[in-house]
Order: structure tokens, then C-alpha cells, then sequence
């Protein structure tokens, strides 16, 4: 434990030290910019549109090719050492007949020639022209025939796609996560979606579940006591799916009996973006990454100064109501810019209730819920290549829960129970804060182009607090018990990372290298409580106890641990032609856990042992991007994933030897291996004008599987016999397989008017081992619907319907197992811009009040007869949700 407190003081001092150092080496660059260098902003993510740094050394243009084709007209342009141009959009115009681009600190570097022409490349265009201006710009020149060209015009590089003559065309789909760094979705290997700001407005996002609610092959959990609880990606969920919110672990679930601590720390309305890689990524990412990885990005100021450009102060209100659940949430933000400073500061609070269901209310659980956020940023722009940021977040949610009883033969459940009231009061919150240092320099002539240094510090915690008033029946006279329960959890991560990104050529071959270290400490304490009050058949207090049931409290469910991680990874991207690129990934992690053995451990069991244990994985990836044409592009991938085992299942040490009916006691096991996964994916995507079609199929294998608490087989206990033992272990091999299809086509050819979107997921598993399906996967789920769009987008509408099949069961369920149906479900939204600053979100969702039931929140069901209070499961009816955003 010492040597890991060194090992980690020392990498935070180093991780801190960087970005001061990187600082003080920008400063002194700044200091020495000559008076005459072209200076502009650059974005930290590199997006397209951007306008990035312009230095004093240009970027050489080498090549040119014009690639005309039935739906678009390319210019590509090749560049020296894969720099990146700095192209930004709102440097295109139409002049008279032509269409006309400016790139900025830029030469042609053509042998020989000065200005690039091409004559009657289409039909609609007499000449193509590149000329060199002066002040080191290029000017585009695209001559149409009597009038601009209809057809559509792009200028390419870098695999980036910029319209010349569809100005209201959306962006490029950016993914940062899927390389960690800026690459066209389209161009990527791996399956991904990116959910931005604007959809989660759209959609009238108001929770995890609303954010994914269109998206195949992804669900959302929920248990009924707890709230959401993970993201299933591909049938797998819980902790083999990493989430990240801005680069930070969101903390791993939790269960141990009847709790279960899910993975909701995250408000909807402090997002920006929300992206999705399904499949393992843990060459970039580490252990967790196994089925999966959601990142979160929050709010940065200039989110939200670009939407007022003119302004230094921007300001956003928003609020919306929700009618099923009577829910409220107001937010309100806040940023500024004044010289090299930007700021923001965000705060949003929610209230609802339980949500109504169509029939069977009486069976839904009474709540209460009230959530607040607090974010708040702050940057300093060092030069126009360079920013330091301070951030910080304070998230608080409280759940109040009342059990709604269920009547059945006269007694109340459970069984052997009678008149049980409970509640429960479940408070959960994270503070997390961070320092981080970015460079941003494409056009840089030295090795290093990018750097990100990021410092932070993250508090997690919830309160449990239960109680429990019944009457126990039996032998003997009705005894009334009063039970207050207090249990918590903590997860208190502290770490940092550098990541570095290098461009070069070898043997005219353009390469990007991104490569970095990651290094942090997680430390887990769980801490039961708990006092029963004990009355007679009178009716009078007998006194009270710690001893409750087989506890003995307080008492800790596992050692309180110390995980410590360590990864180095590398990726580089092969450009072998501007339409060909292998992408080969590498990551190395070490992984120490470290417990330590107290009294209220003990206090579960006398011989419970606290393991420690070590492990470390390598994990490579290799991937490809092939353009076959302008608007087809074909990838595959293969990507290992692993997951290390957590400090719960190593260690737990509950014992119960006071049962008359069942003694049971769970075991260590330092023995575990990691979870391990092999996938292999094949795509393709079409990019029209009118039309965009992805489709992509998968194959994943999965091995070591850990099943938590598995039979272990008897024996005796302090001389008690025929006690139960459990253990975590590694029980069973899995695969998955499947496809992905997303598509939207356009009736007209003009940026508006209607469309038709659908998105499919198809995933099939089984379990090897025991030869029977894998019933973590979610049935096929197709979304379907009309899309239409006003000019200048003033206001659009969806109508969506969702059709859900029946899930693939074991064949060895118990007779008359509940088997859940399938079921359609349609929605209607649509937005209007009241004015450029006011817009009206509204939503009709479950449009023909279905009663029905999401897999994901059913499944533990599926092994029993359907019970008799199952309405409380179903989805909520019919309901009217509206938001009103102003942003002035």
C-alpha cells in the first residue's frame, strides 16, 4: 500500500507539472511571435468549421485531384506531412456564377505551376481553378455554367468533407472518443453514435433512458427500489460497459442483496454530447471497456458563446415539465468572455414523482424525487494554440421510496410478513474537480501537435436509509418489528492522464500518432447499519437490537479497497492514399488491488479474508477505412477487451448460520481472472446528398465470464453442517453477434422538406458453457418513423415508432416462467423556433397509451411465474412533455 501511495504521488506530481511546464514553454513561445504571424482561434477537438491556429509556416498543398461522380463533385486536396488546412466555412460565397473558398496559410507546392485548372469537369461547370493569392491564401474557384452549380460541390482533406454550395447542410458527425482524438463517425472503424446537445433538446431527454431511447443494440436498466442503474451495449451491461464523463470514471455499480447502486451520477442538462462505442475499446480505454464505452462531454463555454458570437455574455434558461411523472426541471447558464478568460457556470433541479402507468396503479411504488446540478468552468486561453481549464461539478439526487403493498391470500408480501410498511431514502452525490492543459497545433512542424494534460478528483457517495415496520408471522403470538437500516457507499477516485499526438510521414506514407499514460486510484468503502425495535403482542417496546436477521451490524459487505491503475496505449493511423487507412492500436494495463481487514468486516463473518490482487493485460486492436468511392466507405475491425476483476467479487465475507432453513457463507477468490473479449466487425456506409445508410455487423467472444455468488458446493462451518457456500468465479465462455442499420433518406433534394430515418439492432447470444442463450441480451429493437424539416430549419417534426420483439429465453426455465412480449410504441416530437433566441420543444410519447414492458427492467422476473403486481413494471402511459429554451 505504501508503494502504491509513492507510485501515485509521484505520477500525480508529474501529471501536474506538465501542463505548468508545457505553460511556461507557451509563454515564452507567445513572447517571441513575430508581429506579423496570422493568428486565429483553434478548437480544442479539432472539429470541422473550425478555425484553427495559422502559423507562420504555411501548409504546402502537394497534390490536387477532382473526382466527379453521379451525386457530388470532390476537390481533394493533398497536403505535406498530412497537415491539416485550415478550412472554415464561413470563408464560402457565391460570386455571380461562382462558387469560392479561401483557405488561409496555404501554398501551392504543385511542381511547376502556381494555379491548378481543370476545364468541363461536369456538366453543370465549365472550369475549376486553384490560384495563390497573396498573404499565403489559396482561392477555390468553381465556375458554373450560366448559374452556380446545382449539383453539390465539396472540398475534401484530410477525409473531412467541407460543401461549398450546401451552407445548411448539418456538420460532420465528429467522434472524439472512438480515437481520442477528432475523426468523421463515418470514417471510424468501430460502431458509433454521437447524440448532441440539439437531439437531447429535441428528443426531450430527461434522463439516462431518454438519451438512448432511439438508439439499437443500446438499453438502459432500471430496479424498481434504486432508480437507473447501467447501459447495455450488445447485450452486455453493469461494469463491463465503461462510462465516462469528461474523461472521468463514472463509478462502477454496486449490488449485494436487495441493493443496488446503479451508474446514474450524470444530469442530462449539463451535456453537450453524449457518444457511443459499441464493442470493446479497451486499446484506447482499459479494463471495463469490454462491451462498450459512453462518454459524456459537459457544457464548455464556448458552447454556448458561439451560439451569440456577437456577445460576451451569453445567457440560456430553460425549462420543462412532464405529465406522467408531474416533473419539472429548470436550468439556467451562464458564460462569459472577457480577454483570455472564459467562464461558465450551469445549474439545473429537477422534481418528480413515480410515473403513472395505463392500468394497475395501484401496484406502482409512491416517490419523490429532486435533483441538483452545479457546474461551473473556467478557461484561460494562453495563445490561440493553448488553454489551461479549471472545472468543477456537484451533483445531488434524492429519491424518497415507499413500498406500495401487495395483497394476496390476506397476507402481505413478503410472505410471512403481515401490514409491512417501508420506505426507503436513497441519497446520492459526486464531486468531481479537474485541472487540464491543451495544445492544439495541426500545423505545427514539430513532432508533437497535440498534448492534453488532465488533473482530477472525484467524490462519490450514497446514503441508504431504510425502514422497515411489520408484523412477523409464525409459532407462537404476532411480533411487531420496527427496523431503521443506514447503509452507505463511497468510490473516491483520484488519477490524471497525458496524452500526446504526433504527425509524420514515412516513405510518403501520413501518419497520426496518439499515445499517452493514464494512471489512477479508486478507493471503496461499503458500511451497513442498522437497530431493530422489538414489541410484544401488547403492543409494548421489549427493547432494541443490532441484531438483525443474520447481521450483526455495523458490518462492511466487503474490505474497504484501493484499486490502482496504471495504462500506456498508442494508436496510429496509416494514411496509405486519402481513401485508405489502417488504424493498429496498443494498450498495456497493470492493475494492484489493495485491502485492508477491520472489525466491521469481521463483523459479517470471523473467517472472512481479505485478498489482494494484481493483475495486467495487453490489449490490441487493428482497424481499416476504405473509401471504395466518394460516398461508399467499407471498415472492419478487430478489438480485444478485458475486465479485471472488481474488489466486490474478490472479497465478500457474509456468512449466515442462524437460518433454520438455509445457511450459506460467500467466499474470497484471489483466484479470478479477467473478463476477456474478441470482436470482429464489418461495415458499410453511404454518404448522398439525399441518402445516408450504415450497416454494420458483428462477432464478439467472450471468455472467463464471472458470475457473482456461484455455487460452490457444502460443508460445515464451526461445526455446523450442510452450510451453502458461494464465491465469484469464472464460469462461463459467451458470444454475441449481430448487426447494426441506421439509415435517413430524403425526399428532396433540398436540405428540408420529409424524410424517412430508421435505425435497427439485431444482437443473438448464448451462453457456451451451459449451452443455453444469453439472457443479458436485449430482443431486436427497430426504430422507424417521417422526419420533416422546415426551411431554415424554423421548426421540424418526428414521428417515430418503436417495435420491440420477444427476447431468446433459456429452454430450461422453471414451468410457467413469465415470458415477456414484445410490443410497438409510438412517439411524436417536433420543435419550432418562436425567434432566433426562443424555442419551443414539445413531445407525445406512448401516442396510444400501450401498456407495456422494456426487457431490461423485466428480466429478473423471467425465472418465476409472472407476478401478480406486475403493472408497477409496465412503461408509463400517454404523456405530454414540452420545453422552452431562451438562450439571450
Amino acid at each position: 500500500m505504501k508503494l502504491h501511495y509513492i507510485l501515485l504521488k509521484n505520477a500525480a506530481f508529474l501529471l501536474f507539472s506538465i501542463p505548468i511546464s508545457l505553460l511556461f514553454v507557451e509563454l515564452a513561445i507567445a513572447e517571441n511571435v513575430p508581429n506579423n504571424s496570422v493568428i486565429s482561434i483553434t478548437n480544442q477537438e479539432n472539429q470541422p468549421n473550425s478555425v484553427e491556429t495559422a502559423q507562420a509556416s504555411p501548409v504546402k498543398i502537394t497534390n490536387i485531384q477532382i473526382n466527379p461522380t453521379s451525386s457530388r463533385l470532390e476537390i481533394i486536396l493533398e497536403t505535406a506531412e498530412g497537415r491539416s488546412l485550415q478550412v472554415d466555412t464561413n470563408n464560402f460565397r457565391i460570386e455571380g456564377n461562382d462558387l469560392v473558398a479561401d483557405i488561409p496559410n496555404a501554398v501551392l507546392a504543385i511542381p511547376d505551376r502556381q494555379e491548378f485548372t481543370t476545364a468541363n469537369p461536369t456538366e453543370e461547370i465549365s472550369n475549376i481553378s486553384l490560384t495563390q493569392l497573396e498573404g499565403n491564401t489559396i482561392r477555390v474557384n468553381v465556375a458554373g455554367k450560366g448559374k452556380p452549380p446545382v449539383q453539390e460541390v465539396t472540398l475534401k482533406t484530410q477525409g473531412i468533407l467541407y460543401s461549398l454550395n450546401r451552407d445548411d447542410d448539418p456538420d460532420e458527425e465528429i467522434t472524439i472518443t472512438g480515437a481520442r482524438r477528432a475523426r468523421p463517425v463515418r470514417l471510424s472503424p468501430a460502431s458509433i453514435s454521437v447524440i448532441d446537445a440539439e437531439k437531447l433538446d429535441q428528443n426531450l431527454a430527461q434522463d439516462l433512458r431518454d438519451v438512448f431511447r432511439y438508439e439499437p443494440n443500446v438499453s438502459v436498466g432500471n430496479n424498481r427500489r434504486y432508480g437507473l442503474q447501467d447501459i447495455n451495449i450488445r447485450g452486455l451491461g453493469g461494469n463491463r460497459v465503461l462510462i465516462l464523463n469528461d474523461g472521468i470514471r463514472v463509478p462502477n455499480q454496486f449490488s449485494f442483496g436487495t441493493p443496488s447502486l446503479g451508474r446514474d451520477y450524470v444530469d442530462i442538462e449539463s451535456l453537450q454530447r453524449v457518444e457511443v462505442v459499441r464493442g470493446p475499446a479497451s486499446a484506447l480505454y482499459g479494463s471495463d471497456a469490454l462491451g462498450g464505452v459512453v462518454s459524456f462531454r459537459t457544457i464548455e463555454p464556448e458552447d454556448l458563446l458561439k451560439k451569440r458570437p456577437d456577445q460576451s455574455v451569453v445567457t440560456s434558461l430553460s425549462t420543462n415539465y412532464e405529465t406522467t411523472d408531474r416533473g419539472f426541471t429548470n436550468s439556467a447558464a451562464i458564460a462569459f468572455r472577457e480577454g483570455n478568460f472564459e467562464g461558465l457556470l450551469g445549474y439545473t433541479r429537477r422534481d418528480g414523482a413515480e410515473v403513472r402507468v395505463p392500468t394497475g396503479n395501484e401496484f406502482v411504488d409512491s416517490r419523490s424525487n429532486a435533483r441538483n446540478n452545479w457546474i461551473g468552468k473556467l478557461v484561460y486561453r494562453i495563445d490561440q494554440t493553448s488553454k489551461i481549464s479549471f472545472a468543477a461539478e456537484i451533483f445531488r439526487n434524492r429519491d424518497n421510496f415507499r413500498v406500495a403493498p401487495i395483497t394476496v391470500a390476506g397476507l402481505q408480501s413478503p410472505t410471512g410478513f403481515r401490514g409491512q410498511d417501508e420506505t426507503l431514502d436513497n441519497n446520492v452525490s459526486r464531486d468531481r474537480f479537474s485541472i487540464s492543459y491543451d495544445y492544439n497545433d495541426p500545423n505545427s512542424m514539430g513532432f508533437i501537435t497535440a498534448v492534453k494534460a488532465l488533473l482530477y478528483y472525484q467524490n462519490a457517495n450514497v446514503e441508504e436509509i431504510r425502514t422497515q415496520d411489520f408484523v412477523r408471522t409464525g409459532a407462537g403470538a404476532d411480533r411487531r418489528r420496527f427496523r431503521n437500516l443506514t447503509n452507505t457507499f463511497s468510490d473516491r477516485l483520484f488519477g490524471g492522464e497525458v496524452q500526446f499526438q504526433s504527425q509524420f510521414k514515412i516513405d510518403q506514407i501520413s501518419n497520426i500518432l496518439t499515445y499517452g499514460i493514464d494512471i489512477s486510484n479508486t478507493s471503496n468503502q461499503r458500511i451497513r447499519n442498522g437497530i431493530e425495535n422489538r414489541f410484544n403482542a401488547a403492543g409494548a417496546n421489549i427493547g432494541n437490537t443490532n441484531l438483525v436477521g443474520s447481521d450483526s451490524f455495523p458490518v462492511k459487505d466487503f474490505p474497504d479497497s484501493d484499486t490502482f491503475r496504471l495504462g500506456i496505449y498508442a494508436q496510429n493511423e496509416f494514411n496509405f492514399s486519402d481513401t485508405f487507412s489502417i488504424i493498429a492500436g496498443l494498450r498495456f494495463d497493470s492493475y494492484k488491488l489493495t485491502t485492508k481487514l477491520d472489525q466491521l468486516y469481521l463483523n459479517n463473518s470471523p473467517s472472512a479474508v481479505a485478498a489482494d490482487f494484481s493483475d495486467s493485460a495487453v490489449s490490441p486492436s487493428l482497424g481499416f477505412v476504405w473509401q471504395t468511392t466518394p460516398e461508399w466507405t467499407l471498415v472492419g475491425r478487430y478489438a480485444k477487451g478485458f475486465r479485471t476483476p472488481l474488489y466486490s467479487e474478490i472479497n465478500s465475507g457474509f456468512t449466515n448460520l442462524t437460518s433454520p432453513f438455509f445457511r450459506y457463507q460467500t467466499l474470497s477468490n484471489p483466484n479470478l481472472k479477467p473478463e476477456t473479449s474478441d470482436t470482429f466487425e464489418l461495415g458499410i456506409r453511404a454518404n448522398y446528398p439525399q441518402f445516408n445508410f450504415g450497416l454494420t455487423g458483428f462477432y464478439n467472444s467472450y471468455n472467463n465470464f464471472i458470475e457473482a455468488f456461484a455455487n460452490a458446493g457444502t460443508g460445515s462451518v464451526n461445526g455446523i453442517p450442510n452450510v451453502t457456500f458461494f464465491q465469484s468465479q469464472n464460469v462461463a465462455r459467451a458470444s454475441t453477434y449481430g448487426l447494426e442499420l441506421s439509415g435517413e433518406y430524403r425526399f428532396s433534394p433540398e436540405n428540408y422538406g420529409l424524410s424517412l430515418i430508421s435505425a435497427l439492432g439485431l444482437t443473438v447470444g448464448d451462453n457456451l458453457t451451459a449451452n443455453q442463450p444469453l439472457e443479458t441480451v436485449d430482443p431486436i429493437k427497430l426504430v422507424t418513423g417521417l422526419r420533416y424539416r422546415a426551411p431554415e430549419n424554423i421548426w421540424g417534426a418526428d414521428l417515430i415508432a418503436t417495435f420491440a420483439g420477444q427476447p431468446r429465453l433459456a429452454s430450461n426455465r422453471p414451468a410457467n416462467s413469465y415470458t415477456p412480449q414484445g410490443y410497438t410504441v409510438v412517439d411524436l416530437t417536433g420543435f419550432y423556433k418562436i425567434t432566433p433566441q426562443l424555442t419551443l420543444n414539445m413531445g407525445i410519447f406512448n401516442l396510444f397509451n400501450s401498456q407495456y414492458f422494456l426487457y431490461s427492467d423485466v428480466r429478473p422476473l423471467i425465472t418465476a411465474p409472472a407476478p401478480t403486481d406486475l403493472p408497477r413494471y409496465a412503461q408509463s402511459g400517454i404523456s405530454l412533455r414540452a420545453g422552452l429554451t431562451f438562450v439571450f
